[in-house]
């Protein structure tokens, strides 16, 4: 994810989580920051964990409005999840425009669906 965002020349902050099982109980992730952690503006580490948090719930990508957004929820777009066979990959970047944090979250779920299945 950092190599792809430096590759846009855009910072931020990337979040993988994996969430084992069928439902939402539990998950580890890891957090980079690429460049920057925040600017005077934007949070970029609080960015990617709603985003992230949406996923949780939801298991679609963020941003999907399939639904109201629950309180705590903020919709932002960029957050992509993936459905593994012994649960789910989550990664969301915050940094960049929506369209390019989804590109960079891809990359995420991608690179680590392709070492699951090398296990």
């Amino acid at each position: 994810m950092e190599a792809t965002a430096l590759k846009y020349s855009e910072t931020g902050v990337a979040v993988v989580s994996f969430v084992p099982g069928e439902d939402t109980k539990s998950w580890n992730s890891r957090m980079r920051v690429v460049g920057t952690l925040s600017t005077k503006n934007h949070n970029f580490l609080g960015v990617a964990s709603a985003k992230s948090a949406e996923m949780a719930v939801t298991l679609q990508n963020s941003g999907t409005n399939n639904r109201p957004p629950l309180i705590g929820e903020l919709g932002y777009k960029g957050g992509v999840i993936k459905k593994v066979s012994c649960g789910y990959l989550i990664a969301s970047f915050s940094g960049a425009p929506s369209e390019i944090d989804a590109e960079i979250s891809k990359v995420g779920v991608d690179f680590l669906s392709k070492l699951l299945e090398s296990h």
